[in-house]
């Protein structure tokens, strides 16, 4: 018998832009790296009544060839069957695997585009230009793609790069209160796991973030993207510290899923999920400083639920926990804090999951 041994090592590089008003330069980054002039962008309705001809009409300016794909809107769309209609408009079109494709839209459009430029010709070119804060300083980042099954959310995703990331600021103008909310809280989160000094920064700047103080907005976003990177740079394929960037997720995910994905928002769902969080952390005595007052008054300040809706069983919201991505046959995996700005992996057997999660609940 013969044993051989292959090593591979994976070498990608995310160039990411951030400014106001850079539809020109990022078509000009773009053209720097070796892509084909024909590009496709994917986008959803309601972003394209607003962004896709200006995008377009620059990279057709700049000697592209632009095919435009509109998918619907919502969390429900992020599908297997969506996925499949985007990879059947790419064929018809004729992109080949040197073209690059383009995501235009929020967190939606961003895995969406990702999933389907990691698995089309075994790897098309990713661009990012994220429209939301949620987005911006969360989905556009890292490399994490995916589409929610029947059992639950992102069960089937890829770890893929783009090229690049172009963020613009100035988009946040036309951003609805309740989508800048939703994204706020994954900053918060930031805050929470990695730099308590953020965090208490977004508590005093809450009324120049809800007016959408540009210069700010860029500052934040910019502290968002330095924090995430630290964890994701070293952790790509997320199997120890980048773990720590899902508190608030497992039980927001479940969550999410007993709503139908319709009920909560991911952003709601997470900000619940923090705060289930620190009462859990309390209850198995690992808190070491209660920020939970500060995190349901940013909750507040932005319309943002702050207790379990009642329609959502304690039954349902299991059955989902138990499809969770982090969860082995040894038990499940949470991210609890200890203080504000430190967070830990906190391991709960399956035969003690049901008291585990009642203590959470009771926030």
């Amino acid at each position: 018998m013969e044993t051989q041994r292959l090593v591979f090592k994976r070498h990608s590089t995310n160039e990411i832009i951030l400014g106001n008003d850079i539809v020109k330069e990022t078509v000009s980054r773009l053209l720097r790296f070796r892509v084909a002039r024909h590009c496709a962008i994917i986008t959803n309705e309601t972003i394209a009544r607003w962004y896709l001809a200006p995008l377009a009409s620059e990279l057709r300016s700049r000697g592209f060839s632009v095919h435009e794909i509109i998918v619907p809107d919502g969390e429900k769309f992020k599908t297997f069957d969506t996925a499949l209609d985007i990879i059947k408009s790419l064929s018809a079109s004729g992109i080949d695997r040197d073209c690059p494709l383009i995501g235009l839209g929020g967190g939606v459009v961003c895995d969406l585009t990702g999933y389907v430029a990691s698995i089309y010709k075994r790897g098309l070119p990713l661009v990012l230009i994220p429209t939301s804060l949620l987005a911006m300083v969360d989905a556009s980042i890292g490399g994490k793609n995916g589409v929610n099954l029947e059992q639950g959310k992102n069960l089937a995703g890829t770890f893929y790069q783009p090229l690049l990331t172009a963020i613009d600021v100035a988009v946040l103008r036309t951003l609805p209160l309740n989508q800048l909310s939703y994204g706020l809280v994954e900053a918060v989160k930031h805050g929470a796991i990695a730099d308590s000094a953020y965090f208490r920064f977004i508590f005093k700047h809450m009324s120049e973030i809800k007016s959408k103080q540009l210069p700010l907005m860029q500052r934040l976003i910019r502290r968002s993207i330095h924090i995430k990177k630290s964890f994701v740079a070293t952790d790509e394929l997320d199997t120890s510290l980048r773990n720590h960037l899902n508190l608030g997720h497992t039980f927001g995910h479940a969550l999410e899923g007993a709503g139908n994905f319709i009920r909560l928002h991911h952003g709601e769902a997470v900000g619940l999920g923090m705060l289930m969080a620190i009462k859990a952390s309390t209850s198995n005595g690992i808190l070491e400083e209660d920020y939970s007052e500060a995190l349901r008054a940013i909750l507040t300040e932005f319309n943002l639920p702050t207790k379990i809706p009642n329609e959502l069983e304690k039954k349902e919201i299991l059955n989902n926990l138990a499809q969770d991505k982090k969860k082995s046959q040894t038990g499940y995996q949470f991210i609890l804090p200890v203080t504000l700005g430190k967070t830990m992996i906190h391991k709960v057997e399956p035969e003690k999951i049901d008291d585990f999660f009642t203590s959470a609940m009771n926030i």
